[in-house]
């Protein structure tokens, strides 16, 4: 069986300096709160007519490929931005908590290395990610992990329309996830030239936010009643990490993979573990 610990070490860095961040945000938040409330999701009509929109515009103008990639890239910094201002709300107030975030979107936006884009990437993230764990019950989030695990499998394995959604992602441009060289020195490589090299199965990887976005959502969710049990959770979406590193570099050929499925079952195991404790 191989490991490649150098590549692995990489995804790890990456995925779990999101979930501290994920995490710390969470506890800052609720340490700031006057009582510990964890909120049930309520899904009302306006939000599945929000969703039935945003899925038919991806369906009637997935032709358009110029309103598809501009809409792609104003997700991105929209989440990078919205993320960043999250973390940074934590640990300052007025006026950093804007100027911080329009000068890390502002970097995001102008220097196009692979790091540089992890770094959005991990800040956005992070601060979405901590954001919707507090306003969910862990038990909740255990359901939506489970739901996109499985349409995770179907969307890449069976109708693969994932595939070909992340095939647009990077020709426009707009990476929803880690860049992760193969070398260490491909970190500093320009992302044009990661986006082709990854398309072709070359120096680079994609592990993508959702993947990386649910973990921290559970964790943070979990830190709302406690710190420790939030950090059981997250040392189980690391072995989760480490089981899809394992399935990846196995493969006989190099191929897109539904990496969510070992990763939640992981952290869901993790988290069950934590009400035992």
């Amino acid at each position: 069986m191989k490991f490649k610990s150098g590549l692995f070490l990489k995804e790890a860095v990456l995925f779990g300096a999101t979930l501290a961040i994920g995490i710390f945000s969470a506890y800052r938040n609720i340490a700031s709160s006057s009582q510990i409330m964890i909120p049930e999701v309520k899904f009302g009509w306006g939000d599945a007519v929000f969703l039935s929109a945003l899925a038919l515009f991806f369906i009637f103008f997935s032709k358009h490929q110029r309103v598809v990639h501009f809409s792609f890239k104003l997700f991105l910094v929209l989440i990078v931005f919205s993320g960043s201002s999250a973390v940074v709300n934590t640990v300052s107030g007025p006026p950093w908590d804007i100027w911080v975030p329009l000068l890390v979107t502002a970097v995001f936006l102008s220097l196009k290395s692979v790091i540089i884009h992890n770094a959005g990437i991990i800040l956005g993230i992070a601060g979405i990610g901590s954001l919707l764990g507090l306003a969910i019950s862990p038990g909740t989030a255990v359901i939506i992990m489970i739901i996109l695990s499985f349409y995770d499998i179907v969307a890449v394995y069976t109708t693969k329309h994932m595939v070909k959604m992340a095939k647009v992602m990077m020709e426009s441009g707009a990476i929803f996830g880690f860049i992760i060289p193969l070398r260490l020195n491909g970190f500093f490589s320009h992302k044009q030239e990661a986006q082709i090299e990854a398309g072709a199965g070359g120096r680079f990887m994609i592990l993508g936010s959702g993947d990386i976005g649910l973990p921290v959502v559970l964790a943070s969710s979990v830190a709302g009643y406690s710190l420790d049990d939030a950090i059981i959770v997250a040392i189980f979406s690391l072995a989760g990490l480490f089981l899809t590193h394992l399935i990846f570099v196995n493969q006989r050929e190099r191929k897109p993979m539904a990496a969510l499925p070992p990763i939640a079952t992981m952290s869901i195991i993790g988290y069950l573990v934590s009400l035992l404790m």
